[in-house]
C-alpha cells in the first residue's frame, strides 16, 4: 500500500451562518482558528487549509494578536489560503459581476493582509457550479478548483480529477472531494479506508479531507494521532500532512491522462433555487443598485469633482457575504434572514446615497434652458448599449392633455398610469418609452400642448433613431383590433390570454412568424412538494395536485404606451392575481403574480409543456458568450421541455 499516497488535508468547514446567526459563526471562527494555531504549536508537521476572506477580516478586527499569528503561519507555508473569494458563495444565483467581485475583494484582502493570493478555488459545499466558473477562476488568479457537490450519484464525471473547461477555453484542474470534507474529532480509520478505496492506477495519489466542520472546529489531537498511527501501518497507504496547493503541484509533475469536462457541475439541492424569495430579491436589487451607483459615481468624480464614496466597498462586502451558499440558497434559520435583510438594507442605502449624489451633481451641470410651461425630465441610463426602455415617474402638476417632447422637439407618447398610492390629482405617475444612449442621459420635456415648438418628426435619419411610432399621440394602440380584453398587440408581438384558464393561449412573434409557445403557458399550477428546504433526493417537480382556475380576466390599463391584462384566479381558499403588461415597443412581456401560502405545495407558472426544446435560451454568468441557445429540458414530455433552471436574471 505504500506505493500510493493520501494527502491529508486538515481543514475546518465553517458555515458563518446556517443553523445559527453570524454572531455565533463569528465566535466559532475564532475558536476554530485558535485550535488550528494550537495544533501547529504542538506538531511541527501539521498543515492547515482555510478559505473565506470575510472570516479573516472578523479575526483581524476583533483579535489582532491572533491575526498576527495566522500571518506568521501563512508566511511559513503551513497555513494555506484557498478560495480567493470573500466567502464560499452560491455558484448559480449571483450575477457575473458578483463572481468577479468575490475574487477581487477576496484576493485583494489576502494579498494586502497576508501577503499571498489563493491559487486554488474552493467551494466545497456549494450546491452547483455554473459552466463559466473556469474563466472567472482563471482571471482571478486561480488555476485549480475543489468542490464536493454534486456527488457521483447526482453528476457523472470521468474521475475525481479532471480539467474543467469553460466556453472560452479557460481551464482549471478540478478535484471532487471523496465522501466528506469534514469528519468527527475521533480516529479517522473508517474515513481513510473509504478514501483509499478510490486510489486507482495511474492515479495513485489522492486528497483526503479531515477535521471537525460545519460549526467549525478543525483537526483534533486525536485526528493527528490516528493519521500518524495509520501511516506507520503497512495496511494503509502512505499518509502525509499536506495542502491542496502541494497536491496539485506534485500532480502536474506527472504525465497523467487527465480527462476534460466541458459542462456545468450540476445538480444538487434544487430546492435552494426557490426557497426564500426575499433573499434572492434583495441580492439582485443590491447588485443592480451598486453597479449603477459605481458607474455614475465614477463619472461624476471625473466630470464634476463629486467625491467617490469609499463606503461602496463596505456595501459590496455586505452583498458578497450574503451570497454565502446557505444564506442565498435560503437554507438558514429564519432569524438569519433578519440579519441578511439589514445588511442588504445597509448596502442599498449606501448605493442609493452615492447614486443620488452623483446624479444630482451631473444633472445640475446640464445646461437646461428655461421654457415657460415645460418641466425637464432627465433620464440617466447605466448600461453600455443603446436601448428604448419604459420609464415610470411620479411627477406633480401634470394634466391629462399635457404633452411629452424629446430633446429634438418631437412628440413622445405619454400615458398616465395607476399610481402606487392614492393621492390628490396634483401628483400623477406617467409612463413613456425613452430612447437612451449608452451610459448616458437624455432630456425630455413635459407640459401643456403648444408650450414649445413641436417638430412632429417621428425619426431622425442622422442619428438612426427609429423608435418612435408613426402616430405617437393616437390612443390605445396596444389593444387587439378585435376589441376584446384578452389580446394585446404591438408591432413585434401579439399576446392572447385564455379567458377560461387565465393562461397564455398564444404569444406570436411577428418577426419570426412563429408562436413562442407550443401550448398554453404560464398557467398557475400547484405541485406536490413534501421535501425539505434543499429538496434533497428530489430531481423533478412534476406531480401536479391542482391548478388555479380563472375567476376574472379583464383589461385594467390601456393607452398609447402600455396595456395590462389582469387575471384573477383561485385554488381552494387561495387567491392569485397575475398581470401581463405589454409595451408599445416591447419585445417581451412583463408579468407579476403572487405566492401560494402552503408548506407542502409549490406554486409554479407552468412552462413545462409549452416551450419548444430547441428554442429556449439561457444566459451564462459573466462568460465569454453573452447568450447561449440551449434546451431547458433534461428530457421531453409531449415534445416540450421538462426541467427549468434559473437563468442569470430570472430572480430579480
Amino acid at each position: 500500500m505504500k506505493n500510493t499516497t493520501l494527502y491529508m488535508i486538515g481543514n475546518a468547514h465553517l458555515d458563518p451562518v446556517w443553523l445559527w446567526r453570524w454572531q455565533e459563526g463569528f465566535q466559532a471562527a475564532k475558536a476554530t482558528f485558535r485550535s488550528a494555531l494550537d495544533r501547529m504549536s504542538e506538531s511541527d508537521d501539521f498543515l492547515f487549509t482555510s478559505s473565506s476572506a470575510a472570516i479573516y477580516e472578523w479575526v483581524e478586527r476583533n483579535d489582532p494578536r491572533m491575526f498576527a499569528e495566522i500571518r506568521a503561519r501563512v508566511a511559513e507555508g503551513r497555513w494555506q489560503i484557498v478560495g480567493g473569494s470573500w466567502i464560499q458563495p452560491d455558484c448559480n444565483i449571483p450575477c457575473g459581476e458578483s463572481f468577479a467581485r468575490q475574487g477581487l475583494y477576496g484576493q485583494r484582502y489576502f494579498k494586502q493582509k497576508l501577503g499571498v493570493t489563493a491559487t486554488v478555488g474552493y467551494n466545497v459545499d456549494s450546491f452547483g457550479h455554473h459552466g463559466m466558473m473556469p474563466q472567472i477562476l482563471q482571471q482571478s488568479g486561480m488555476d485549480f478548483y475543489i468542490f464536493m457537490r454534486p456527488g457521483p450519484h447526482e453528476k457523472g464525471l470521468p474521475g475525481r480529477l479532471f480539467w474543467w473547461e469553460s466556453d472560452d477555453g479557460s481551464r482549471v484542474l478540478a478535484f471532487r472531494i471523496p465522501y466528506e470534507y469534514c469528519t468527527s474529532g475521533k480516529e479517522l480509520d473508517r474515513h481513510v479506508r473509504r478514501c483509499f478505496d478510490d486510489l486507482k492506477s495511474p492515479f495513485d495519489e489522492l486528497m483526503c479531507f479531515y477535521g471537525v466542520g460545519n460549526h467549525g472546529g478543525g483537526p483534533t489531537i486525536e485526528n493527528l494521532a490516528s493519521i500518524r498511527r495509520m501511516d506507520a501501518d503497512p495496511a494503509f497507504p502512505r499518509m502525509i500532512f499536506s495542502t491542496p496547493g502541494r497536491f496539485f503541484a506534485d500532480l502536474l509533475e506527472k504525465d497523467l491522462p487527465i480527462p476534460v469536462v466541458h459542462d456545468d457541475l450540476q445538480h444538487h439541492a434544487s430546492g435552494c433555487y426557490a426557497a426564500h424569495s426575499g433573499i434572492k430579491r434583495w441580492n439582485r436589487q443590491a447588485e443592480n443598485m451598486l453597479l449603477a451607483a459605481e458607474k455614475f459615481c465614477a463619472i461624476a468624480e471625473r466630470v464634476t469633482g463629486q467625491p467617490y464614496p469609499a463606503e461602496l466597498e463596505r456595501a459590496w462586502k455586505n452583498v458578497l457575504f450574503n451570497q454565502f451558499h446557505d444564506i442565498l440558497g435560503g437554507t438558514s434559520l429564519e432569524a438569519a434572514y433578519d440579519d441578511a435583510r439589514d445588511m442588504h438594507g445597509e448596502a442599498m442605502a449606501i448605493a442609493g446615497r452615492g447614486l443620488n449624489d452623483a446624479i444630482q451633481s451631473l444633472a445640475w451641470n446640464i445646461d437646461l434652458p428655461h421654457t415657460e410651461g415645460l418641466t425637464p425630465i432627465v433620464v440617466f441610463y447605466p448600461h453600455a448599449w443603446q436601448r428604448a426602455t419604459p420609464v415610470e415617474l411620479d411627477i406633480g402638476g401634470v394634466n391629462e392633455d399635457d404633452r411629452l417632447l424629446d430633446d429634438q422637439g418631437r412628440a413622445v407618447p405619454m400615458q398616465l398610469i395607476r399610481p402606487p398610492l392614492v393621492v390628490g390629482g396634483w401628483r400623477r405617475r406617467i409612463s413613456f418609452v425613452a430612447d437612451l444612449p449608452p451610459l448616458g442621459y437624455r432630456v425630455y420635456w413635459v407640459g401643456a400642448a403648444g408650450a414649445a415648438g413641436e417638430t412632429g418628426r417621428q425619426g431622425d435619419k442622422e442619428t438612426g433613431s427609429q423608435n418612435q411610432v408613426s402616430d405617437p399621440l393616437s390612443p390605445d394602440l396596444l389593444v387587439s383590433p378585435s376589441g376584446n380584453d384578452t389580446t394585446l398587440e404591438n408591432e413585434h408581438l401579439r399576446l392572447t390570454i385564455d379567458p377560461a384558464t387565465g393562461a397564455i393561449a398564444s404569444l406570436y412573434d411577428k418577426r419570426h412568424q412563429i408562436d413562442v409557445f407550443c401550448g398554453q403557458a404560464a398557467r398557475a399550477i400547484v405541485l406536490d412538494d413534501p421535501s425539505d428546504t434543499w429538496s434533497h433526493g428530489v430531481h423533478r417537480f412534476d406531480k401536479a395536485i391542482g391548478g388555479f382556475s380563472a375567476t376574472r380576466v379583464r383589461l385594467v390599463e390601456q393607452g398609447p404606451v402600455q396595456a395590462t391584462i389582469r387575471v384573477e384566479s383561485a385554488y381552494g381558499a387561495s387567491k392569485l392575481a397575475q398581470e401581463s403588461r405589454h409595451g408599445r415597443l416591447a419585445r417581451a412581456i412583463q408579468g407579476a403574480g403572487a405566492v401560494l401560502p402552503s408548506r407542502s405545495a409549490l406554486l409554479q407558472s407552468d412552462l413545462r409543456d409549452s416551450v419548444w426544446p430547441d428554442r429556449a435560451a439561457g444566459r451564462w454568468r459573466g462568460g465569454a458568450r453573452p447568450e447561449l441557445d440551449r434546451s431547458l429540458g433534461r428530457g421531453a414530455r409531449g415534445g416540450c421541455a421538462v426541467w427549468v433552471e434559473p437563468a442569470e436574471r430570472w430572480q430579480i
